[in-house]
């Protein structure tokens, strides 16, 4: 409405073109938004249903995200992609109880954190030995890199689900305790204990 008052005055017309411009821009990109929420949200509807064609649309659309998320937490390829297999085999009943609360990436995030860590605990309960990364040769620039990963891998489960969580996951410290079914309190000295290790690892590299 306030575009089209103003625009009735020709005497400020280079103000009504920059305030057309301005309103023009703003509903452009409501209407970007609207469009990609809904067809989201026809996506989740037909994939919840069982629909392949929508599941390999989510799936091309997410999988390198919740492989990043896996791979991250399990520090193994294998891994990661058995809880991306596992995640998208249960897709269709997990999102069921997707309640569009987040963005459907930001709760792909979460059913990948919970699928990963129940591996992770249950690889602690068989200590099983993670599988070690490919350092193969590697361009010069991701050397830091490489360190980072292996003083992230040299760390005890405990403390590198949590630096990780924390970190590069950015979830607080009450939802990585909902996670570990630990205390707050707790998460934050692991967190504070994995800093201190990775310092000491990294200053000895």
């Amino acid at each position: 409405m306030y575009c089209f008052e103003v625009y009735e005055d020709r005497r400020l017309s280079g103000r009504v073109r920059g305030l057309r411009s301005t309103c023009d821009t703003a509903w452009s990109r409501g209407e970007s938004v609207a469009i990609e929420a809904n067809r989201e949200g026809g996506l989740v509807q037909r994939a919840a249903a069982g629909d392949p064609e929508a599941l390999r649309a989510l799936y091309e659309e997410h999988s390198d995200t919740v492989f990043a998320v896996a791979y991250r937490l399990t520090d193994s390829s294998p891994d990661a992609k058995d809880v991306l297999q596992n995640v998208f085999v249960q897709l269709p009943a997990a999102l069921k109880k997707f309640d569009h609360r987040s963005s459907l990436e930001t709760w792909l995030r979460v059913v990948a954190t919970r699928a990963a860590l129940q591996l992770v605990r249950a690889r602690r309960r068989r200590r099983e030995v993670p599988i070690e990364h490919d350092l193969s040769i590697r361009p010069p620039l991701v050397l830091d890199m490489i360190a980072l990963e292996r003083a992230l891998a040299a760390l005890p489960d405990t403390l590198r689900t949590v630096i990780i969580l924390k970190e590069i996951e950015g979830y607080s410290h009450k939802e990585i305790s909902d996670f570990l079914e630990i205390t707050p309190s707790a998460s934050m000295v692991r967190l504070s204990r994995a800093r201190a290790s990775l310092r000491a690892t990294l200053r000895d590299a």
